[in-house]
Order: C-alpha cells, then structure tokens, then sequence
C-alpha cells in the first residue's frame, strides 16, 4: 500500500471514529436538552398539568419543585454531607492497608468488599432493614449509600498507591520521621488527586442512587432522586423537567472537575 493510500486510509478512520464520537455524545446528552427544553416551555402539547393551576412561567416551576420536594433536597444535601467524608474516612485508610500493610486473607478482603457494586439496590435495602430496621431511616439511607461508595474510594485509593514509590515512606521514617509527619509530608500529598477524586465520585453517586434510596425512602427521609421519579409518574412533563435540571446542577460541576483534575490518577484508581 503507498503512503498516500495510508494517510487517505488512516483520515477515513479518524473521520468515522469522529462521527461515532458525536453520535454517542448526542445521544447522551439528547435527554438532558429535551429536559431543559421542558422546563422553560409552557406548551399545552406536554398535556394537561396534575398540578391544578399552571405555575406562573418557567421560575413557577422551580419555585413548584422546591415548594413540594424541598424536604427532600434538603435530605439529599445532608446525606452528602455525611456520606463523602464517612467514605474517605473508611475508604482510604482500608485501602491503604489492603496495598501497603498487607496481611493475611487481605486480598481475598479487599475482593470482597467489592461486592455491594454488584448487589441489587432491593437486596441491599432489604438487608439493611432486616438487619438494622429499627434505627433512623436518614441512618439507612446513609448506610446504603455507603455500601456503594466505600468501595470506589477503596478501588481508586489502592490503585493509586500501586504507583506510589514504595521506598519513600521507609527513607523518611529512617531519618526520624513519626508516623504523623510520613502521613502529612508524604503520604496525603501524594494521595491527594485520588482522593479529591474519590470525593467527587462519592458526591455524584451518592447524589443520583435511586434503587436502595427509593426503597428505603420514608415520608420524612426522602431522597431527591426518589422523589423525582414521582415527579415523573404523578406531575406534568415540565415540572418533572424542571426537578431533573435541579437534580443536575450539582452533578454537572462535579463531573466536569473529575474530567479536569482527575487525569491518569482517576484512571488508574478505576481500572480493573
């Protein structure tokens, strides 16, 4: 084959792989614009609203959303709030020692503590109350949203360290360095991207579970995506368009900075 056959050959894949490219992220980000676009429309072609008299333009529908679903913003926000540092905290130093203090039947532990991604949210919720139906429902909401996140800071977390020089942490604690000071000059900073990382992964999944929330959900302890799905099944299209644009203005952000900051460490922490 001559070289102009080659680069001619070698356009015509880039090019499809462009057209593919677009295809996908049309077809990903198609929901979210039809959502928008629904939100700020009062066309009657969405039909009749549930909601007895129409909210006054596109701010009455959020003002609608945050009337009715506030309570349950507002527990999504707290459970955040506990979540992401309750899955560092555990997360982290579990990862740690299943990569740099191995011990025995540690690789068989940290195998299985991956084990809840795989769980179904009804098995997961049924398990919880069977086994601890008396406590608060925030604490069951809490506990389900961090059987699925622990283990992704401890995915990520341990991955990181596979490219964390082995030797630095014994060098330092040679020349008179205390655990403290290896931990704080050392280890954290070396951590940091990952566990940056981490937190905002834990923020958005924790944000958007549905499955174990929606089941485990109470009158007084509901989360936001739970109840955006009776957003969905009881109210007209752009009320429900308008809780989703709600929904997303946090995660957005967040997804966009694990995009920025994240890099080969994020890579490497959710590899296989």
């Amino acid at each position: 084959m001559s070289v102009a056959a080659k680069i001619s050959t070698a356009a015509s894949g880039r090019l499809v792989a462009t057209a593919l490219s677009w295809c996908v992220a049309l077809f990903l980000i198609a929901p979210i614009v039809v959502a928008a676009a629904g939100a700020f429309s009062s066309s009657e072609f969405y039909g009749h609203r549930s909601e007895g008299s129409a909210p006054p333009g596109s701010l009455g529908l959020f003002w609608y959303v945050f009337s009715v679903w506030g309570r349950s913003l507002g527990t999504s926000a707290a459970l955040v709030a506990v979540v992401v540092p309750f899955a560092l905290l555990i997360g982290a130093p579990a990862a740690y020692a299943f990569r740099r203090r191995p011990f025995s039947g540690s690789k068989l532990l940290e195998a299985a503590s991956m084990t809840p991604l795989s769980m179904p949210g009804i098995a997961l919720a049924v398990s919880l109350l069977a086994t601890l139906g008396g406590a608060p429902r925030f604490t069951l909401l809490a506990g389900g949203h961090l059987a699925y996140t622990i283990p992704l800071v401890i995915r990520a977390v341990g991955n990181a360290l596979e490219s964390f020089e082995p030797d630095i942490e014994p060098a330092a604690r040679s020349l008179g360095a205390g655990p403290w000071q290896v931990a704080r000059w050392i280890t954290i900073p070396v951590l940091l991207p990952s566990l940056v990382v981490s937190a905002l992964l834990v923020f958005t999944v924790s944000w958007g579970e549905f499955n174990a929330s929606f089941l485990l959900a109470s009158p007084l302890a509901q989360s936001f995506p739970a109840a955006l799905y009776v957003t969905y099944t009881a109210n007209s299209f752009p009320v429900a368009a308008a809780a989703t644009i709600l929904f997303l203005l946090p995660v957005v952000p967040a997804l966009v900075l694990i995009q920025a900051i994240g890099g080969e460490p994020f890579r490497r922490g959710l590899q296989a």
